[in-house]
């Protein structure tokens, strides 16, 4: 069983790293376009912004689960590193619990907005905005995943078994 959670969590920790990545090249490739079209003759195009707004959005949703997966999302140094190991220990698993809580009392009015934007298009781009909108559902679910895998201490046991680091 722990061996195909360590699988499921390689693999989502995979897609929020290359959700994070992707999300970061379209957000340097459209501001490099903004820039230019700053210079004298070089056309700028009137969808670079509101692309921008969005990549900015998806490189938060993917990235914030990871911060959650190593332990960076909710971190006080200064309180924490101090700390004993078994108190350190109790600490950051309290940091977890109060995430995982938090993100699973607020997914159902997430999910309420993405409900409602349906029908709704991007004024510049032309897309459906619950295709940007589905950003505030992927986000309290990632931290939902990512806390509980680190309560249950998934991820130590899946770096054990297969002797490399999962994030």
């Amino acid at each position: 069983m722990r061996s195909i959670l360590g699988t499921l969590v390689t693999l989502t920790s995979a897609l929020c790293r290359y959700g994070t990545l992707a999300a970061f090249a379209v957000l340097v490739a459209v501001v490099t376009l903004q820039v230019l079209g700053r210079i004298p003759g070089v056309p700028s195009p009137v969808w670079t912004e509101e692309v921008a707004r969005f990549a900015l959005v998806y490189l938060v949703a993917f990235s914030c689960g990871l911060a959650v997966l190593r332990g960076e999302l909710v971190n006080v140094d200064l309180f924490i590193t101090p700390l004993p190991p078994g108190p350190r220990y109790a600490v950051e698993r309290f940091a977890d619990l109060v995430v995982l809580v938090f993100s699973l009392v607020i997914i159902p009015g997430a999910w309420n907005y993405v409900d409602s934007s349906f029908g709704e298009r991007a004024r510049s781009i032309d897309i459906p905005m619950v295709w940007i909108y589905v950003v505030v559902l992927i986000i309290p679910i990632s931290l939902a995943f990512f806390s509980l895998v680190r309560l249950l201490g998934i991820v130590r046991a899946a770096e054990y078994e297969t002797g490399r680091e999962l994030i």
